[in-house]
């Protein structure tokens, strides 16, 4: 596919390519070596520099503490932060959170979104995302076992789900369920 980019992204490409190659790749050594908890401080400090250059969750509407960039966009941007396995966690654009931003924000009830998708968005909590059945194929939602029926104002969740990606550390799951 030919299209343009436009100067505005060309620019943020090139920031974005800089606090990678400057900031980001440089800690990849010891996070391999030692792990995320050593290289917590450092990432922090970079997250801290992404949002004050106005880099930070690209794939969120300005609205709700993004960028607003287009999916073209949000493409182009994977590849300059693709460059790191980090690179996506420091502009807050990281499976599964990023995903789960974008299903709080399209379908969160008002306290959802005040509970979860706000401190989501500012990076201060991480969630998970919980598909995977010991029974069916995960990664095919249509073979689902996991069923929530609505009880009053709740639904009562029935079934086992295992390898919930990004689990550890996380302030909250969305569940994928069946549900009619």
């Amino acid at each position: 596919m030919d299209f343009d980019i436009s100067d505005r992204m060309k620019d943020v490409l090139a920031r974005m390519d800089a606090i990678v190659r400057e900031h980001i790749i440089p800690l990849e050594t010891r996070f391999v070596r030692e792990g995320l908890r050593a290289v917590e401080p450092e990432l922090a400090a970079v997250r801290a520099r992404v949002k004050e250059a106005g880099l930070w969750a690209p794939q969120m509407p300005a609205d709700a503490g993004g960028m607003g960039l287009s999916l073209v966009d949000h493409g182009l941007v994977s590849e300059v932060l693709g460059q790191s396995p980090l690179g996506h966690y420091c502009f807050n654009c990281q499976a599964p959170d990023a995903g789960n931003m974008e299903i709080l924000h399209k379908y969160g009830t008002p306290e959802q979104k005040r509970r979860y998708l706000d401190p989501l968005v500012a990076g201060d909590i991480r969630s998970c995302f919980s598909m995977t059945e010991p029974d069916t194929a995960g990664s095919n939602p249509t073979l689902l076992a996991c069923r929530a029926v609505k009880d009053g104002d709740d639904y009562v969740i029935t079934g086992r789900k295992w390898f919930t990606t990004a689990a550890d550390g996380a302030a909250f799951a969305i569940v994928m369920a069946v549900t009619d």
